[in-house]
This record gives C-alpha cells, structure tokens and sequence, in this order.
C-alpha cells in the first residue's frame, strides 16, 4: 500500500495555483492623494454657473452678500424651462424659507417669485404644484401682513383647485393648508376666511385621506382666529356633527385634525357657557356627551392597519382630548429657545402653533427667534442672557445632569443589590 501511494504521489504533476484576482489588478493609489480631475477650460465657466445651484445645501450660513447671490440663482433657477431644474429650485427655496428669515434679501424677488408660483399652480406636475403652494406658504410667513396685495389675486386659484373634485388630492389638501395659512396671517379678509371655512367644512366627508386632511387642518386653523362665542353660537353644532362623522374614518392625521378641532370647540363652549341660550346649551351638552364617548372610544381603541407608533400616538393624544373635554382644562405646550422658557395655553394657541411647526419645520427655532410675527402671534419676547449667565447656566446644566446620572447609577445598584439577595435567600432555602 505504501508502494502505490509513493507511486501517485511520484506521478502527480504539480499544482500551479493562478494568481488571485486582486494580484491582477493594478495598484489603486492612496485615497488622501487621489484628485478628481479638473474640468477642461472650455466648460469650466458652464460647470461653475451650473455648480452653484447644487452647492447651494452647503451655503445656508453666509453673510448678506453671499445670501443676495444665492437668491439671484435660485430666481435663475425657477425662470428655466426644464421641469427638473425648475423642482430643484423651489425645493432649495422652500430650505431657504424654512430655515433662514432674511425677507429684505427676497423683497425684490416677490413678483418674480409670484409669476413662478401662478405657473407652478397651473403646471401639469402634481410634485410641482404642490411645492409651490409651500412656497406660497411660507413667504406668507416669513412677510406676514408685508406681503404685497397682489398676492391674494392668488387666493381665488388656490380656491377653485381646492373645490376642484378632478385635480390630485394631495394637491387640494396642499391648496386647503396654503388658503389657511395666507388667511391667518396674511390677508385680513374676514369674508374670504369665511368662505375656506365653508369650502373645507364641505370637504370633511370626501373619500380622499388628503383632501379631508387638508380641509380639516384648515378649518381648525382659520376657526382658531374667530374667537370664544363665534366658535360656541355659530360652528359648534353645525361643524361638531361633521367632525365626529370624520373620526370613524382611516385616516390618521385626518382623525388627529378633528380631534383637535373638537377639543377646542368644546374649549370655547365651556368659556361661554353663562352667557348661552338655555336651548343651545341642552343641545351642545348632548353633543358633548357623544364627543366623549367617541373620544373615549379612540384613546383605548385603534385601527389593525396602525402600526406600533401610530397606534401609541392616536392613544396619546385622544387621551390628552377627551381629558380636556372631561375636565375643561386647556392644552399646554412648552419649549425652550435661547435658554427662555416659552408656555403656551389654550387649544387655540396649540394648535397655531402646532400648524406653524408643521410649515417650518427644522427652521422653527430660526424663526421664533428672528421672526416678529410670530412674537406677536404667541405673546412672548425673548429675554438674551450675557456669556457670564450663559456659561453658568451650561454648568448649571451639567451639574444637573451629572446628579441625575448618579442618582440613577445609585438606583440601578439597588436593585442590583436586592436581586443578589433574593437570589442568595431562594438557593439557601434549597
């Protein structure tokens, strides 16, 4: 047997492994001193001015020079013919909007950027519709009542697309949160006010999720403007039936939207309660007593299609509604900005705050701080603080922090402690 095995091994050729694959390949450089190759001079010029608009994520902190600039190209943008160059453009302006207050910067830009928007409005691209009507939005609050008068010829648009039953429903919600927004802080016209509320309270039945959210985040918007007694004589019952029709349905945001507009109809109710008809008061309290039982319903209750989240969320805040309604007690909300305490109260409050966060989104900071109107919509006036009481205040915070971890740690070797024992007890019983 050894002999035949000294004989294969005698006659086997040897094995030539081939070179591994990365062997093959050429030596890749070092990463720090790879350089992209620069463009050639005759497209350089066209590959700076078309540079600008893409580098325009990293030039929101810029002096007033620079900002001048960015907004020129971004009007250069928006005049193009291709839809795409037009879609980026509005989205830069929207971050723009959001995130920077400089209306003295845009002022000169208002017409040109109204004529994008008329033809935004008008364009065949949902994607670009809606952009503009949050671009409309939000020039209406970062100007407020500054906003010129042409703007409103505007107003009759975004009213026909919104009672338009043909055009894409997250369009006429776009259009149904836009009208909201330029009645509550741009355009004092009560009339027009009055007939958004008419159209969206229209709207609260329809059988498109984006339509009835959009109507319902506007009528609670522009209801908040109309005061106490208005809201309890005239909306309570005639609104308050329909919105508790719009609870049995699906949609999350819509429910969230009627139930936050009933919270504060029953708000303004329960403020005017003395000075009610003995027969409006029979028939509000009845309606009352079913919101409750509705409510009731939503805050222990969800949908199977919710997932983990939104179920927590619709529990969380029909909880918080029908705890108002129960006991009469206003929502309060609380935040911080440049180490103030801000507190707002009342549904009213809440919810204009809650619409104007949800405009702004990462840039409401920016513009509680540097925003008057907003100053004098919510009442507060910020109070800065010197380096010295800065820096105190920061060491007062981590000093805080620093006790709240050790209590904590504490906490934890307690317990610890008296697992171990426990344990130590059941093996000596053993």
């Amino acid at each position: 047997l050894q002999s035949c095995l000294h004989s294969t091994r005698r006659e086997a050729k040897p094995f030539k492994s081939p070179k591994p694959f990365l062997q093959t390949m050429p030596k890749r450089k070092d990463k720090k001193n790879r350089r992209r190759p620069e463009p050639e001079s005759s497209s350089r010029g066209e590959s700076e001015t078309a540079s600008v608009a893409s580098e325009m994520s990293d030039l929101w902190i810029a002096n007033e020079a620079s900002m001048e600039d960015i907004v020129k190209d971004l009007i250069e943008g928006l005049q193009e013919k291709r839809s795409a160059t037009r879609m980026k453009a509005l989205k830069k302006l929207c971050k723009l909007l959001q995130t920077k207050f400089a209306p003295e910067v845009l002022e000169g830009s208002l017409l040109t950027i109204q004529s994008v928007i008329t033809n935004g409005l008008r364009s065949k691209d949902v994607k670009e519709a809606v952009l503009a009507c949050q671009v409309l939005g939000l020039l209406s609050i970062t100007f407020g009542l500054d906003l010129p008068n042409s703007f409103s010829d505007l107003l009759k648009v975004l009213h026909t697309i919104a009672a338009d039953h043909t055009k894409n429903a997250a369009f006429r919600g776009a259009a149904f949160r836009t009208l909201a927004m330029l009645c509550f802080v741009s355009i004092e016209d009560p009339f027009a006010a009055g007939e958004v509320m008419k159209l969206s309270e229209a709207q609260f039945k329809s059988k498109e999720p984006g339509v009835t959210e959009g109507a319902t985040s506007a009528w609670t918007l522009i209801a908040s403007t109309m005061g106490s007694k208005v809201l309890a004589n005239q909306h309570m019952l005639s609104a308050g039936q329909k919105l508790l029709i719009a609870l049995d349905g699906k949609d999350a945001d819509t429910k969230q939207n009627a139930g936050r507009a009933l919270a504060m109809l029953c708000e303004a109710c329960d403020e005017v309660e003395a000075s009610m008809d003995s027969k409006l008061k029979e028939d509000i309290e009845r309606l009352m007593d079913n919101i409750v039982d509705k409510l009731s319903d939503l805050a222990t209750t969800s949908d199977k299609s919710q997932n983990k989240k939104e179920k927590a969320r619709q529990r969380a805040s029909f909880r918080e509604f029908l705890q108002s309604v129960e006991s009469g007690s206003g929502a309060v909300e609380s935040f911080i900005i440049s180490s103030n305490d801000i507190t707002i109260e009342g549904w009213v409050k809440v919810t204009q705050f809650g619409e104007i966060r949800r405009w702004l989104g990462i840039g409401l900071q920016t513009h509680m701080k540097e925003n008057p109107l907003l100053g004098d919509i919510f009442k507060f006036s910020l109070q800065y603080l010197s380096r010295g009481e800065e820096k105190e205040a920061r060491e007062d915070k981590i000093q805080f922090a620093k006790m709240y971890s050790r209590v904590k740690k504490e906490k934890y070797q307690k317990v610890r402690m008296r697992k171990t024992q426990a344990m130590v007890r059941t093996e000596e019983d053993l």
